[in-house]
């Protein structure tokens, strides 16, 4: 965690939060306030001492400006606290910010006459200097916290034109005053929340913006990384008393490993370097959300960190009445038994993937995902060996490996996420072979191409998964053969 440290003249005082929206930037904000607004009163917490060993330096204490854009109107502007307690409404950024550093001291700073009142134009340089140079009077440090900017710009923008000179003039000024002021610092996420204000306006503007910030920051900032998401999940879902031991969760990781091992031979090669990264992240099964951030971040509509968040919250809802595998994995995203219905968290999923277009085309697949379940529901119910639903998870498997259109899922991708219950692995290569057989939604032109075995039969082998573009699954009934929904060569098993 960066800190604005004992804050002397920083050379790269400007750090851009850089994930787009739900990886956890308005909560990074959110925690710096607390942790600076007051440090001699912080609460006894855990968190917060994780904060402080972390950090390993006095937190210093800091007059904070936030520039919270989603909360300033593009008209009426937004009402600001000044450092003694006036309450005044304002329009305009520089005149927030200049309200909470200095209350009626910087708005007569910023005005041409000194009067106590707001100014048009974005101030320059070194009237910005003036005012970040004024907590360190009082012996306070400046932290000037900025989010969610296109939500503003983007709006502003399109009422008035004139205001992206504007914009662009305040935020240019802002940083290089930041860069050359003791004591101060800027931390700021300029992407919104509402994907729709990223449309080609909006863009091209965060791309000025970015250009602005890149001049005049440090290297950026992820406030959640992939490697982070388990723990993420884990602080979210569960007490912390019940997570605090993690050697208490082995032997239900190396129980869980057995049965990925069986079916994997990297994996039981791997052995302890396997074991310690499913420990990471127990209970979640580390490749599913893997597949969430580094695939499902790929569409529009699916929110990284709050993404993974939300529908983790829907599944597990659920999930937690009748699941009993020993990892959350595909496993949670199923109905309960017995329901031909899709869950809520599944349906949350197709939704967002409906919303995709591909060559101008959205597919309905809610209704690809509801057929091709029922069609691992029959199969379960003739195999013996897949006591956990495994043909069902399969399914759930390949549609979340396949997302964006065009990615893929291997063999070995499936094997991985359904070992944990130790399936049969002959029952299951069987299943998955009659799915292949039975199901629309596979590659036909890889299967076509799948090595015959002995008594006639394909072997399951270079085809198993990619779901992409057809024509919508409304007219799926018409369809006298299985259709191409993409290309997924796989290994064969063994």
């Amino acid at each position: 965690m960066w800190f604005p440290g004992s804050w002397g003249r920083m050379d790269k005082a400007v750090r851009q939060l850089e994930l787009t929206y739900g990886g956890g930037k308005t909560h990074t904000l959110i925690t710096l306030f607390h942790l600076v607004h007051d440090p001699a009163q912080l609460p006894d917490l855990p968190a917060v001492h994780e904060f402080t060993q972390h950090i390993d330096a006095n937190l210093p204490k800091a007059r904070i400006a936030v520039l919270a854009f989603d909360k300033l109107d593009v008209e009426k502007g937004m009402e600001i606290v000044g450092p003694n307690g006036e309450k005044r409404w304002l329009r305009h950024p520089w005149s927030v910010l200049a309200f909470q550093i200095a209350g009626a001291d910087g708005l007569k700073l910023f005005h041409a006459q000194g009067k106590d009142e707001e100014r048009e134009s974005a101030p320059a340089e070194n009237l910005m200097s003036d005012l970040l140079a004024m907590p360190a009077k009082q012996g306070l440090s400046t932290l000037i916290l900025i989010d969610e900017v296109l939500m503003f710009a983007r709006e502003k923008i399109g009422l008035d034109p004139v205001w992206r000179g504007k914009l662009l003039t305040f935020f240019q000024y802002l940083t290089q005053a930041a860069v050359k002021a003791e004591k101060c610092a800027i931390v700021a996420s300029l992407l919104a929340t509402d994907p729709n204000k990223s449309d080609s306006l909006g863009k091209e503007i965060t791309q000025e913006l970015y250009g602005i910030f890149r001049r005049e920051r440090e290297e950026g900032v992820q406030p959640v990384v992939k490697e982070d998401i388990a723990e993420v999940l884990r602080r979210r879902f569960f007490k912390p008393d019940s997570i605090s031991d993690r050697d208490a969760f082995r032997s239900h990781v190396v129980a869980a490993m057995k049965g990925i091992a069986e079916l994997d031979d990297t994996t039981r090669k791997e052995g302890k370097s396997a074991e310690e990264r499913f420990l990471k992240s127990f209970p979640f099964h580390p490749d599913l959300t893997e597949i969430f951030y580094t695939k499902w971040t790929g569409l529009e509509g699916f929110q990284r960190t709050r993404g993974v968040l939300r529908t983790f919250a829907l599944a597990l809802r659920e999930a937690e009445k009748w699941d009993e595998c020993p990892l959350i994995g595909t496993n949670v995203f199923l109905s309960k038994p017995g329901s031909e219905d899709i869950s809520e968290a599944a349906r949350e999923l197709t939704n967002i993937a409906t919303a995709e277009e591909y060559e101008g085309k959205k597919q309905e697949w809610t209704v690809i995902l509801q057929g091709e379940l029922s069609k691992a529901r029959s199969i379960q119910d003739e195999t013996a060996g897949l006591r956990f639903r495994e043909g069902e998870q399969a399914v759930l498997a390949t549609f979340l490996h396949s997302q964006p259109i065009g990615q893929k899922a291997l063999t070995r991708d499936l094997f991985i996420v359904l070992g944990a219950t130790r399936p049969d692995k002959i029952e299951l290569e069987k299943a998955l072979q009659r799915w292949t057989e039975t199901s629309w939604f596979l590659d036909e032109g890889a299967i076509a191409e799948v090595e015959v075995g002995p008594g006639g039969k394909k072997k399951l082998a270079q085809i198993l998964a990619a779901w992409i573009e057809t024509e919508s699954s409304a007219n799926a009934s018409r369809f006298p053969q299985p259709h191409s929904l993409g290309a997924c060569k796989i290994p064969t098993p063994g």
